[in-house]
């Protein structure tokens, strides 16, 4: 039966407002006595949303840190009564302090009426029932202690005795606080909440277990003083006389539920003493629900913590997650302990440090599905990866599969929003068809998250049948509409004071929106990233569903509720295909040079290991996981502690840069080690062996060390042509190898000297703007220039953004030129500029004979600058009509199509190649480094949306692309600065009608560049 009854969200009326000016409270060391409202209204000082000792009433608190000595709040108490009476006045309001995080004993100065009366000092980890401090005319501060947050801060009450005498009747006290200058971030707050007699009503779209059908009337009473009995009606049938103490008190009424699916006006109405409140409320349906709650901890491999520690964190949540499991074995269907763990490389570490009785008991609570596992590695930002490194993020979570028989079919992703579409192809492949995406959340943002354009708005609680880029492939993709933080701030335990409200908002949320599934997915993340085990959360859930019949709560793999949902609803879930263009793979360019580093090395890693194929060699297997696995993490999500920009120097941070770093360094090392087994240094070379690690004949450039026993200027190739050899200026050659065999190689030997005269080589004319050095024209195509230099004046063109204002930008400003190279294989300028928030700029142009494209380079010479920047490049093309085209695997997107709703349009992740073309003619760009891009407009990075970042909804095609290069826009993880020299290389085709495979081809060819090695 479906009952479609429920009393609607209630907004409480009052007669009159009951404000108070005496409440008579018992207080710790001062007893009994009657108390002002310590907070009537604000003075100054910095305001923050935060959890409260009355969450869903104080909500906004004045804050001060003990940072610099002049961080200051201030706020007015209520006035003294004219007819106060006694040697004391007392005043109270809700106060909270860190302690649970806090680093030391900090000190906190109170001022009142601008004069100093006493200092407080908070400690960490320090948990009294209270705490007290005096001043010299016996004034005294006393704090109570009721709650601690998710990171186990304390919050409560604070108690203030002020002598009456010292003060005027009539009027309020100004109170101020001041953290001393301890160069920390250790805090105190006082909320900005006046204490009043406040009645809530809510009937939330709960069925509860009973002979007939009932729902929950809940009534909440904010209540100060001392205990009063409290008379309810509703209806003029159903009669409560209600205790209410001091505080915070909850009542639930059972209320009948008719068939009748019409709105009913339901009237309340509650009297405490002489005060008296009245509500009328409409019943809308109930729509029943199963609520699978996915309980994992957000993996962030640092950011919160040092790695090491987190690591730690996380073997101890797999421990107490089998512990709880053994616990709650006898225990109902759905409520009995069911952890996940959303990244592998916890598993790995875990079981490298497991005993094998451990071991065994993981590997049986997996197979039983009381511990899910995601078949990926971490939580990695796939918008920097190539398609072959995807099949990567899997490969351990494969190999688990298959070695230990676990069932591992999921995939979850945390905190990221957007995903690469080549990712669908990698997962499926592997064995996935599901995929648990837990967007990044953070309540009352104006995109509800940080830094997420509108990727959960667009597709949170909106399942998904996600079609591959060749469309023989598709994974059922479900983001939670609360993404995975919702339960943030929540301690162990806390669910049974915070959860039936959490659960009434998003049931009601969901009614209203729409939600046309029964299930729902919600992650139960508590208290913050890298948040433990909740060992209540079983019972709560047994109590709940012995309580309640409809929303009823499940316990879940993260695999059962997919399976679920694919059942009931499997054919109605709408298919989509395109790119879900991903958001934060800028913060990965505030460490340029790293990425670009990790770039290449991914590169370099799947030539070196097709080449062992084709040359039918083994790779040793430990160092080509640790390459490919240290590849992946450098692209793990977490880039920085949390303080990354706040306080960069500072060796909490430093540490996690570091680490982080390590990833590219370990990368390294391992990607030498295979070359050199593959490709050992030969000490007399008789033969220079050319690679090719592509399935198609091919020609290009290549440049080698010269062979000892080299004098001439030309090679044999194995056909005995003659090749010719340009003598460089480092002491290198280079020539054009040529049908080079399809995953095959060419041998060249020494040819004999040939005579040279002076004859013109085939390349590409251009000319160099006389101010910014950049390219002005350029004649590939039919000898006509194709640069728009109307706004920027060539390509490639550095500009630098000072600012977040786009319009604030700086062009090079060409200082010299030189002819670097000059012979029959190749010419190579180069460009020397300055430009603003650099030590230089340096434009490198190489021109090949007889081949249709160029290379050009940018290498940025970067000051170390903190305040915001960017660095943009800009390849402005003199095409009319054009189309951008970015490739995605075997297909493309375009600015107006290819993209699922929700996707980044400021900026476009390139795997390999991006081309600008009109029916007629157009360039494909290839960059090895450069994995981000612009398409006709700079990101705008100005606070316009609510104090943070607006994101385009919409963006068009454009004769201008711009390669996004360097920033340190993001507030937290990434860099806050970087310096030293980064180079981005440029190939850039130039072709006629565009042809996709010609592109593919393209973007190969430059990110997998022909291999040279001397034998």
């Amino acid at each position: 039966m479906n009952f479609k009854q429920y009393l609607g969200v209630i907004l409480v009326l009052v007669v009159f407002p009951y404000s108070l000016s005496f409440a008579q409270v018992n207080m710790p060391v001062f007893g009994e006595q009657q108390v002002l409202s310590g907070y009537a209204k604000a003075i100054s000082g910095e305001t923050i949303s935060y959890f409260s000792v009355y969450p869903d009433y104080a909500k906004d608190a004045l804050l001060t840190r003990a940072s610099d000595g002049k961080k200051a709040i201030e706020w007015e108490t209520a006035p003294i009564p004219d007819k106060a009476k006694g040697p004391y006045v007392y005043f109270s309001w809700i106060a909270a302090h860190s302690t649970g995080t806090n680093s030391g004993n900090r000190n906190f100065d109170l001022y009142i009426n601008d004069k100093k009366i006493l200092t407080f000092t908070t400690r960490p980890k320090n948990y009294p029932p209270y705490w007290e401090f005096s001043g010299d005319d016996s004034t005294k501060l006393v704090f109570e202690l009721k709650k601690r947050d998710g990171a186990a801060d304390a919050h409560g009450f604070a108690y203030l005795r002020v002598p009456l005498s010292a003060y005027q009747k009539g009027e309020p006290l100004k109170i101020k606080v001041i953290g001393q200058a301890q160069n920390s971030n250790d805090w105190y707050m006082t909320f900005k909440y006046t204490f009043e007699e406040k009645v809530d009503v809510d009937a939330p779209p709960f069925l509860l277990k009973a002979q007939s059908p009932e729902r929950p009337l809940i009534i909440t009473v904010l209540h100060f003083g001392p205990p009063q009995t409290m008379q309810v009606t509703v209806n003029e049938n159903i009669k409560q006389k209600l205790e209410v103490k001091n505080g915070i008190n909850s009542f639930t009424l059972p209320v009948p539920v008719s068939n009748d699916t019409s709105a009913v006006d339901e009237n309340v109405y509650a009297k405490i003493g002489k005060m008296e409140f009245r509500k009328t409320v409409t019943a809308k349906p109930i729509i029943r629900r199963e609520i699978y709650l996915i309980h994992n901890s957000h993996n962030d491999i640092g950011y919160s913590d040092i790695q090491e520690n987190v690591e730690k964190l996380q073997d101890k949540n797999i421990r107490d997650a089998m512990r709880l499991v053994e616990k709650t074995k006898d225990y109902p269907e759905g409520s009995k302990f069911i952890w996940n763990i959303e990244s592998l490389w916890a598993v790995e570490n875990f079981l490298n440090s497991s005993t094998p009785a451990e071991k065994e008991e993981f590997f049986k609570d997996v197979r039983d599905r009381r511990i899910g596992l995601s078949a990926t590695y971490a939580n990695i930002l796939t918008g920097l990866c190539t398609p072959e490194e995807m099949n990567w993020i899997t490969l351990y979570g494969d190999s688990l599969r298959k070695t230990y028989n676990l069932p591992i079919n999921t995939a979850m992703m945390t905190d990221v929003p957007g995903m690469s579409w080549s990712m669908i192809h990698a997962l499926a492949s592997n064995g996935v068809r599901y995929f648990s995406d837990g967007i990044n959340y953070v309540n009352g943002m104006a995109d509800m998250g940080d830094r997420i354009g509108y990727s959960l708005k667009a597709q949170g609680d909106k399942p998904f049948w996600w079609k591959s880029s060749s469309g023989k492939d598709s994974i059922l993709f479900w983001a939670a509409g609360k993404g995975y933080s919702s339960w943030h701030g929540t301690p162990q335990g806390g669910v049974f004071d915070r959860g039936p409200k959490k659960i009434a908002d998003y049931m009601t949320e969901l009614d209203e929106k729409g939600y046309p599934y029964s299930i729902v997915q919600w992650r139960y993340n508590i208290v913050s990233d890298n948040g433990p085990t909740d060992s209540t959360i079983s019972d709560f859930v047994k109590q709940w569903n012995e309580k309640y019949e409809s929303p009823k709560l499940i316990l879940s793999n993260v695999s059962d509720v997919f399976v679920a949902l694919e059942k009931k609803y499997g054919s109605q879930i709408p298919v989509l295909s395109g790119d879900f263009t991903p958001y934060w793979e800028d913060g990965a360019y505030s460490t340029a040079k790293e990425e670009t580093e990790n770039r290449l090395l991914s590169e370099k890693v799947l030539q070196l290991e097709n080449i062992a194929k084709q040359q039918n060699k083994a790779i040793n297997p430990h160092w080509l996981y640790e390459a490919k696995r240290d590849i992946v993490m450098f692209h793990e999500h977490t880039w920085g502690a949390y303080n990354s920009i706040s306080e960069p120097d500072v060796p909490f941070v430093a540490h996690q840069w570091n680490y982080k770093k390590g990833f590219v360094d370990s990368a390294k090392i391992y990607t030498d080690k295979i070359e050199a087994e593959l490709f050992p240094k030969v000490d007399s070379a008789s033969s220079i062996v050319v690679y090719n690690s592509l399935p198609w004949i091919r020609n290009g450039y290549v440049e080698t060390d010269t062979p000892a026993h080299f004098n001439g200027n030309t090679l044999l190739d194995d056909k005995g042509r003659i090749i010719t050899v340009q003598r460089l200026s480092d002491g290198r050659i280079g020539f054009i190898a040529t049908e080079v065999p399809a995953k095959g190689k060419a041998v060249y030997k020494a040819g004999p000297m040939v005579k040279r005269g002076v004859e013109p080589i085939n390349i590409i004319d251009y000319t160099n703007d006389k101010q910014t050095g950049a390219i002005n024209d350029l004649r590939p195509i039919d000898k006509a220039n194709i640069i728009d230099t109307s706004i920027y004046k060539g390509l490639p063109l550095a500009l630098y953004v000072k600012g977040m204002d786009p319009a604030n930008h700086f062009f090079s400003a060409k200082k010299n030129e030189q002819l670097l190279e000059n012979g029959f294989v190749l010419r190579r300028k180069s460009i020397t500029c300055d430009m603003e928030g650099t030590n230089g700029v340096e434009y490198v142009i190489t021109q090949f004979n007889g081949l249709d494209y160029m290379q050009v380079a940018v290498t940025i010479d970067k000051k170390a600058i903190r305040n915001k920047e960017s660095i943009h490049i800009a390849f402005p093309f003199l095409i009319n009509d054009p189309e951008v085209k970015i490739g995605i695997d075997s297909a493309y997107i375009t600015p107006e199509s290819g993209q699922i709703p929700g996707s980044n349009k400021d900026f476009y992740s390139v795997q390999r190649w991006l081309d600008v073309s009109n029916k007629d003619y157009g360039v494909t760009i290839s960059s090895p480094e450069s994995a981000l891009f612009e398409v006709g407009n700079l990101v705008d990075e100005r606070e316009v949306n609510n104090g943070t970042k607006l994101w385009r909804t919409e963006n068009h095609s454009s004769n201008t692309v711009f390669a996004y290069v360097m920033n340190n826009y993001w507030h937290t993880n990434s860099k806050a600065d970087q310096d030293g020299k980064v180079t981005f290389n440029f190939i850039l085709q130039f072709h006629k009608e565009f042809d996709l495979g010609d592109a593919q081809r393209a973007g190969a060819e430059a990110t997998e560049p022909l291999m040279v090695y001397a034998q």
